[in-house]
């Protein structure tokens, strides 16, 4: 395998893996969104930071108790690079529609635009995140659901 064909098979594989992450949170709340990340991994949000795999699907489960929500997360400029032989980073840019309620909903401009930064290592067979950051570069008046959760 060229170094070529090793780039482009990372990006096909990392950018569904991600596709599969905003599915599984879109459609099932993130009810399995730690499946996704290693046991240490952080998640950096606009207004909160949730370190530690627990941590992260203690947020998913928050934002289900809270009621329904109805949110597509859609992802463009997916870029994938090794930053070494298990360990990679990847960039996108996030527009995320989201709203308080069930489907049928009025629509709007994305609530936010971020452009989002992953890292992740090999574990197995699989890619897992071990850092996510959104860096919002577009916020609309819609707010975003990204609470401190403290430690208890």
């Amino acid at each position: 395998m060229t170094d070529l064909d090793a780039v482009l098979k990372l990006n096909a594989e990392l950018s569904l893996q991600l596709a599969d992450y905003w599915f599984e949170i879109d459609t099932n709340g993130g009810r399995n969104a730690q499946s996704y990340y290693t046991e240490n991994a952080v998640f950096h949000g606009q207004y909160a930071s949730y370190e530690g795999r627990e941590k992260i699907q203690q947020f998913y489960d928050w934002r289900i108790a809270q009621g329904p929500r109805l949110s597509v997360h859609c992802f463009t400029n997916f870029r994938a690079r090794f930053t070494g032989e298990d360990t990679a980073e990847a960039t996108n840019h996030l527009f995320l529609y989201a709203a308080n309620g069930e489907k049928i909903l009025p629509t709007h401009a994305p609530i936010t635009i971020s452009l989002a930064t992953d890292k992740y290592r090999r574990v197995g067979d699989r890619w897992l995140c071990t850092y996510r950051r959104f860096e919002h570069w577009f916020e609309g008046d819609t707010p975003i659901t990204n609470p401190r959760l403290d430690d208890k």
